[in-house]
Order: structure tokens, then C-alpha cells, then sequence
């Protein structure tokens, strides 16, 4: 671990890149700090390394066995290195430790004061190959703790569908309508939507494997309450609850996965499209067990195989050690011995929460072109299919006769073209945005061989190719679902609509974490998943009455012409996203431009020190993010130089 201490200020910024580079404190006089000077040995608290006397701005280090990194110091107006595209990261540590305790033993004699004591976020790993980093971990190890998280986020989202094949049943059993049983799903939804308002930041204290830990099992309590309920009262407030505690995961999940994979371009893509696409699955494969369960018992079956899904997964997730940086040298300081500051639950703490998981994302959607239009896109998308749950039994029941087991069948059409957009996305990123290099490097480059940092419009062309998707599937459902036509062409026409869905959702996504800095990001992940819950908690509550009257052909119709509107949205942020970004307060240019600001009013530039805003905005690390499912471009140093270099 290591303890990065400022002589001048209370707050100081270690800039790591992957153990690359480390930009290390200097003493008061502006000399590198001599050996003596570095506190420990790897396996102990450390120091920042010093750099050798006369090296140059970037020039090779001296690496000794005592130095947990290697460090180079940055004279003022030195450029930073150029960072390529998910290849380099920032890790922050901010620390309150003043220049006394780096004096040495006989200096100190008489004249000791006490110091502030180091909080988790001020430890770092022994070095670049510390196996307690996740990165360092077996292959094998991290895809199983990939895997049991994302079939968390699946068993989580098989509840939302599973639920709306016992609707008939307790229309009939407890003479309430349709709209009343439904609304079972809409419950659901909105704890979806709200659990990880709460569970993101809270996971970030106290690390996210106890968030799997808990909230599985507290889920697990209101399902089973749900079965067992006896009117439907019961049932919708026993929903929300269970909604809101299984949802977690959707929420944290995508943290572990960047802890885990962060350091790996390529098996980071094949993991976070892995994980995306379990919440997606979870809802197709709900129907067709559902419909069975129901079918060959009673409708509180639809509850009992969700816990049967729970109670397997949970031994997993037991099984799955912590993967967040700071819980996890937390744990091995206080095996060291190291007395660390509890962290204080004060008014700015929970200003800031409630600033970056509250009140930002609703500013965001309301200011932000970017997370507004592609907000409401994604939303519209989600709910029409959460619609589909509606939509598919009067297709497939109605105009079919299907009985309610084999009626959910079709929904695997959705599942395969889920599937093929994953697998797709897959080859599209190792193909275009992290081709492989003779070298075996994934990293794209120009005809000289340089890394090319890659504009964050290029991974909309993700979403550009998804987006003509979706109106030619709903088009194709609707024009379809007739008596003379066979049954299999409504469900093929769902392949084209799954591919279309999943490709504008990774588009998008990928768009937002090369826009915003991570805390940023967060907020914009945060607004665009309520939405999108909110949303489609409400279309199943008029899908019923809305076909009845328009019928099957035109009242899918209607979706299929707004989806046919909405084509053009990413199309246009490919086109001119450069420059609403350019006017955002909160993406990486905005944050580049404060930095610029701040540096030119540094009085000295030697330690290439950074004051950051109250917010930590420009926070970079993977596992730093409150779940952030794609790790953020890292050029905001490089873009605040070039600024200062500009005016002068």
C-alpha cells in the first residue's frame, strides 16, 4: 500500500497509469525527495517512489525492489503523455497529511506532532503485480465472479416477467381487472428504478460484495411474501419491495466488472456486453417459464421458481470475495496494524451523494442534450418491450389459440436476436475499436503504428447501426400477426428487434463514458436508468385497452412510427455531438477547461498538481465509478495542457 504525502496542500493527486508513470510529491525546495526519504518496502505503507536526480519529464525511472511504482516527475508546462482510448487511467488518492512527517527520525526528535491518520481511499497496492488487485487475479477466478454477477442481474430482471403470467389467474381468484393486476409489474419497476439510488453510493463505503450479500436474500423475503399474499394490496406493496431490494445489483454489478477487467480492453468488452446483457434476457425467458409454471400449477408459482433462481444463485455470490480497491486495503491495513480515520458520515458527505445520484441526473435531463435525447430513445425502447408482455399473449393466444406455456415461446425470437447483437458487438470492438496488433496489443493505430484516440461520436455508430433496426421489427410484428400468416413470422420479427435494442443501449452507453468523467457519468447512468424503469412500468397499464381498440396491426404501428422518429437521434449526436460537448458544463472538455483554469493560477507548477471542484469530477479510476458499466476515456489532463500551452 502506498501513502502519497503533500508538503503545501491538504489535498494531493497521485496520477497512476497502469504502474506506467507515478507523478510524485517534491519537497518544499523542489528537488525529488532522496531514498531515505521513502517510508517502507513493498508489503508495507509506502510512499510514492522518488525519481532519480536529472531524469527528464519522462524519461525511464530508477525502479529499485523498495518502490511499489514507478514515478516521474513533471516540471511546470511539460505536456502530459497522450493517453489512447480505455488504455490509461487516473487513480486519485486524496490525503491531509502535511510535510513534518516526512522529516526525518532526528529532525523529528522534540518536535513531533500528531498527524491526521490515512482514510482506505489513501492506500494503493504494493505495486503494478499485487495479487490482491482483481486485476491480478486468475482468468478463471474473474470470469466466475463475471458470470455470478451477471446471472444476479438476470435472476433480477426474470422477476419483472415472470410476475405477468399469474395475471389471469388472480383476476379471476381476487375479481380485480386487468389494469389492477398488472400493475404488479409497475410496482416492480419502479423499485427497480429507485433501489439503486440508494445502493450505489452506500456500495461505495462499504464495498460491493455485501451489497450482493444483503439485498439477495431481503429480495428473496418480499417473493416469497408475494406468494403467500392474499389479496392483491398485499401483493403490490409486497412487489415495490421486492423490486426495490433485488435491484442492487443492476446497479453495482457493473463496478465489479470494471474492477475486475479494467486493465484488458478486449476481455472488458466481452465481459460488460456479458453483463448487459443479462437484465435484457431476464424478461424474455420470464414468460416461457412462467406460462409453464402457471399452466402445470398455480399462479404462486411464478414466485417460488424466482426463488428456486435466488436460492442457487446465492451460494455463488457467497463464494465471491470484495473487488472495490478501497474495502479491500481497508481489510488487509487493518491486518498490518495500520490505524486508519473512520470515515464521517457529515453534510457534505451526503450533499454529495444526494448531488450525484439525485439532484444532478435530474438537472442532467433537463439541460443535457446528450442525456436527455438518448434518454428517452433507450426508454422508449425498454418499454416497448416490458409493452410486449402484453402484447405477445393477445398475438399469440388471440389470433393463434396458443395455450399460456407455448404462447411464450415466441419471446425467444427477442432472446436470439439479444444474443446475436452481443456476440456481434463483440467482433464489431475487436474489429474497429480495439483491433489486434502484430505485437498482440488491442489497440488502434495509425499508418505509423501510433495510438489513435478515438472520437467518443466513433462508438455511436453502434447505436446508428441498432437504431434502423427496431422500426423494421415492429413493422414487421405488426403487419404480420394475422390468422393467414404463419405463426413464426411475428416471432422472427422479434431477432431484429433484441439485435436493434441491445446495439443503440451499448452505443449510447459507451457514448456516455467517453463524454462525462466518471462521477459525471454516474449521474448520467442514474438519470437514464430511472427513466427507462419509469417508463416501462407504465406502458403494460394501457398496451390491453390501446390494441383492443386499434387492433394488433396499427396499434403496433404506432410504436414502430415513433421508433421510426427516433432514428435520426444518434445519427445526429455522430454528426455534431463534438460540439454540444464542447458546450456541456459537465463532460471532459468542460472539466479540461477548469483544470486549465486552475493551473494557470498554480504559483508553482513542478509537483503538476491539480485542485479539484468539491465533486472530484474528474475521478477516473474503474473502480472508482458507483457502477459504471464502461470505463471513461481518459484525456482530460492532455486536453487542460493544451489549453495553457494555447494561451501562452
Amino acid at each position: 500500500m502506498i501513502f502519497s504525502r503533500d508538503p503545501e496542500s491538504s489535498s494531493q493527486i497521485d496520477i497512476v497509469t497502469r504502474g506506467d508513470f507515478k507523478l510524485s510529491p517534491k519537497r518544499s525546495d523542489g528537488q525529488a525527495r532522496p531514498q531515505h526519504e521513502t517510508i517502507g518496502s513493498p508489503g508495507s505503507a509506502t510512499l510514492a517512489s522518488p525519481t532519480s536526480e536529472g531524469q527528464g519529464p519522462f524519461s525511464e525511472p530508477t525502479h529499485t525492489p523498495a518502490q511499489s511504482f514507478i514515478s516521474a516527475d513533471v516540471p511546470d508546462g511539460a505536456a502530459s503523455p497522450q493517453r489512447t482510448s480505455e488504455e490509461s487511467y487516473l487513480s486519485i488518492a486524496t490525503n491531509n497529511f502535511n510535510d513534518s512527517s516526512l522529516e526525518s527520525t532526528d529532525s523529528k526528535k522534540g518536535n513531533e506532532t500528531p498527524q491526521p491518520k490515512p482514510t482506505a481511499r489513501d492506500l494503493d497496492w504494493d505495486g503494478p503485480d499485487d495479487k490482491a488487485n482483481p486485476q491480478n487475479w486468475p482468468a478463471l477466478k474473474k470470469w466466475f465472479i463475471t458470470f455470478t454477477v451477471a446471472l444476479d442481474c438476470l435472476c433480477v430482471s426474470l422477476g419483472s416477467s415472470l410476475y405477468v403470467e399469474a395475471v389471469p389467474d388472480l383476476m379471476i381468484e381476487m375479481g380485480v381487472s386487468q389494469t389492477l393486476g398488472i400493475s404488479g409489474l409497475t410496482f416492480y419497476l419502479i423499485g427497480l428504478a429507485l433501489g439503486p439510488v440508494l445502493a450505489a453510493p452506500v456500495s461505495e463505503i462499504i464495498g460491493r460484495r455485501w451489497i450482493y450479500i444483503v439485498s439477495l436474500p431481503m429480495g428473496m423475503l418480499f417473493t416469497m411474501g408475494v406468494g403467500l399474499a392474499k389479496n392483491i394490496r398485499t401483493i403490490l406493496v409486497l412487489r415495490f419491495f421486492s423490486g426495490f431490494f433485488n435491484s442492487p445489483p443492476m446497479s453495482v454489478a457493473g463496478g465489479t466488472v470494471s474492477d475486475l477487467w479494467s486493465n484488458d480492453p478486449a476481455q472488458l468488452a466481452v465481459a460488460m456486453a456479458l453483463f448487459c446483457l443479462a437484465p435484457f434476457l431476464g424478461p424474455i425467458i420470464g414468460p416461457i417459464v412462467g406460462g409453464f409454471a402457471v399452466d402445470n400449477h398455480s399462479w404462486e408459482w411464478t414466485q417460488w421458481v424466482l426463488l428456486i433462481f435466488c436460492g442457487g444463485i446465492m451460494p455463488l455470490l457467497v463464494l465471491c470475495p470484495e473487488t472495490l480497491k478501497p474495502a479491500i486495503l481497508k481489510k488487509r491495513a487493518i491486518k498490518r496494524g495500520i490505524e486508519l480515520d473512520k470515515p464521517k458520515m457529515d453534510l457534505a458527505l451526503l450533499k454529495k451523494i444526494a448531488t450525484i445520484f439525485l439532484f444532478r441526473p435530474v438537472e442532467m435531463l433537463i439541460v443535457e442534450p446528450i442525456v436527455c435525447l438518448t434518454s428517452v430513445y433507450i426508454a422508449f425502447v425498454f418499454a416497448v418491450l416490458f409493452g410486449f408482455f402484453q402484447a405477445y399473449p393477445i398475438i399469440f393466444r388471440g389470433i393463434y389459440e396458443m395455450n399460456r406455456g407455448v404462447s411464450g415461446l415466441p419471446f425467444i425470437g427477442v432472446g436470439v436476436g439479444l444474443i446475436i447483437g452481443v456476440l456481434g458487438f463483440i467482433q464489431f470492438d475487436h474489429t474497429f475499436f480495439h483491433p489486434k496488433n502484430e505485437d498482440g496489443s488491442r489497440v488502434k493505430r495509425d499508418e505509423n503504428g501510433e495510438p489513435i484516440e478515438l472520437a467518443p461520436e466513433s462508438r455511436l455508430a453502434v447505436a446508428v447501426i441498432g437504431s434502423v433496426f427496431l422500426p423494421i421489427a415492429l413493422f414487421w410484428l405488426a403487419w404480420t400477426s394475422r390468422e393467414s400468416i404463419h405463426w413464426i413470422a411475428p416471432t422472427l420479427a422479434g431477432v431484429p428487434f433484441g439485435f436493434g435494442l441491445i446495439w443503440v443501449f451499448f452505443g449510447i452507453v459507451l457514448y456516455y463514458s467517453m463524454t462525462y468523467p466518471p462521477q459525471c457519468l454516474a449521474s448520467a447512468l442514474a438519470a437514464n436508468n430511472v427513466l427507462r424503469y419509469s417508463l416501462a412500468s407504465v406502458f403494460p397499464l394501457f398496451i390491453f385497452d390501446m390494441y383492443e381498440e386499434l387492433e394488433v396491426d396499427w396499434a403496433t404501428s404506432v410504436f414502430a412510427f415513433i421508433a421510426l422518429v427516433m432514428v435520426p437521434i444518434p445519427f445526429v449526436f455522430y454528426k455534431f455531438g463534438h460540439k454540444l460537448r464542447l458546450k456541456s458544463k459537465y463532460s471532459f472538455e468542460a472539466e479540461a477547461k477548469r483544470l486549465a483554469a486552475e493551473k494557470e493560477d498554480e504559483d508553482s507548477q513542478e509537483a503538476f498538481e491539480f485542485k479539484f471542484n468539491e465533486t472530484g469530477s474528474i475521478r477516473s479510476e474503474p473502480n472508482e465509478g458507483a457502477g459504471s458499466p464502461f470505463v471513461p476515456s481518459t484525456r482530460t489532463m492532455t486536453e487542460a495542457d493544451d489549453m495553457v500551452a494555447n494561451k501562452a
